[in-house]
């Protein structure tokens, strides 16, 4: 069996009053119209919505100083702004792309709707004029063979009175004229049959030829609207991919900056740029009232202070590297003491196995030698393995009060 591949051998119908295959096709029409609708809509709000999160990523970027921040932290902030800028014009230029898709699908569509609508209007009333011969046309048939029986019937009766003896010739005269009059009558609706027969011909080519239009025109509309569909829907996601990209690399140039961000470093730093003398204040002695009334005002020498010890400097704790899968660690929780001489980095074995049950912890094996870096609360340690830092339980590398090193 042969596939039609064409609207104009698909929608016809072997009834000449059948007006479903323009009936299908106008629906079309009108289903199609709904969805272009719907996808103008979904640029024209797309665009609106790129723009108001533009605005809103600027807003947020006037409001990101980090002037204060020093070192690489510093530098990485004022990346961060530089970044997020880039990305806030990123949306305003899929805004104004999205903008453009929605014009141009606009008169698209608005093109299509006009040329749709005169084919449709063509073709109906081609339509209509094919079935309205072809009720005159089966009225003057019906007339026509109403008016043959008349004519019949007048031609027996006229016979039938020749024929009897007891017929006037008033009457058969009577008779006479009833058959010419019948006669007449089928000579005229036999012409208004053929003429209607004609004309209803004349239009059923008519309307023929415009359905054949219609068909081929409505199959070239729809060829063009799914190309330019295509190509639309297309460049809508090409610019979600590019504002993807830019996004993407709008974050890696932050992240390039923040890898050499090193807090010792930052540390110093601020430390050179606004250090003191480094004098702690001397101690403030007592002095009694009435012996310096006596003795006039104590001397603060060197020799009548007593001697103070030097405190200890105070490093920063640096805190362990993240891990590099799994929710950060708090580094406001405190250790709690896991033994004495143990000290990040120190090398522990590992005693018993422990399979991780999430994404804040490691897998480790019996034997294995793992990297202390702090005992937290609840029961668990963040070791480090590889460049992979994580929770396992305390019992794994310690049994009792004594660490296995």
């Amino acid at each position: 069996m042969t596939r039609t591949t064409q609207y104009v051998d698909a929608f016809w119908e072997p009834d000449f009053t059948n007006t479903k295959g323009l009936d299908i096709l106008t629906k079309r029409n009108k289903d199609i119209r709904k969805v272009s609708k719907e996808l103008e809509e979904y640029y024209k709000e797309r665009a609106k919505a790129e723009q108001v999160y533009s605005k809103a990523i600027q807003a947020l970027v006037r409001k990101l100083e980090g002037k204060e921040e020093i070192g690489d932290l510093g530098k990485a902030l004022r990346e961060l702004k530089i970044q997020t800028e880039r990305i806030a014009r990123s949306h305003e230029e899929a805004g104004n792309s999205f903008q453009v898709l929605y014009n141009e699908l606009n008169k698209f569509n608005d093109e299509q709707k006009a040329i749709k609508q005169q084919i449709e209007d063509r073709t109906k009333s081609s339509q209509t004029d094919k079935i309205q011969k072809y009720k005159t046309c089966v009225s003057c048939k019906e007339k026509y063979i109403s008016k043959c029986k008349e004519k019949e019937a007048a031609e027996e009766a006229f016979n039938q009175a020749r024929q009897s003896v007891q017929i006037t010739s008033k009457d058969l005269s009577k008779a006479s004229k009833a058959k010419e009059k019948a006669d007449d009558a089928q000579q005229q609706a036999d012409a208004n049959y053929k003429s209607s027969v004609q004309a209803l011909e004349i239009s059923r080519k008519s309307w023929e030829k415009e359905m054949e239009d219609a068909c081929n025109n409505f199959q070239r509309l729809e060829e063009q609207r799914i190309d330019f569909f295509r190509d639309s829907v297309w460049k809508c996601t090409n610019v979600d991919s590019k504002a993807c990209v830019d996004h993407d690399e709008c974050a890696e140039a932050v992240r390039i900056v923040l890898q050499y961000c090193d807090i010792s470093k930052d540390l110093q730093e601020f430390i050179d740029n606004n250090k003191l003398s480094g004098k702690r204040p001397e101690q403030i002695l007592y002095e009694d009232y009435d012996r310096r009334s006596n003795q006039g005002p104590l001397s603060r020498t060197q020799s009548q202070r007593p001697p103070q010890p030097i405190p200890p400097v105070q490093h920063p704790r640096i805190p362990p590297p993240r891990p590099a899968e799994g929710p950060l660690i708090s580094f406001d929780e405190e250790p709690t003491p896991f033994g004495p001489g143990l000290t990040i980095g120190s090398q522990v074995n590992v005693l018993k196995s422990y399979h991780a049950k999430g994404p804040s912890e490691l897998t480790v094996e019996t034997g294995q030698k793992v990297e202390f870096m702090r005992e937290m609360k609840g029961g668990m340690t963040q070791v480090k393995v590889g460049e992979r830092c994580g929770l396992i339980p305390t019992a794994c590398i310690r049994m009792g009060t004594t660490t296995y090193l």
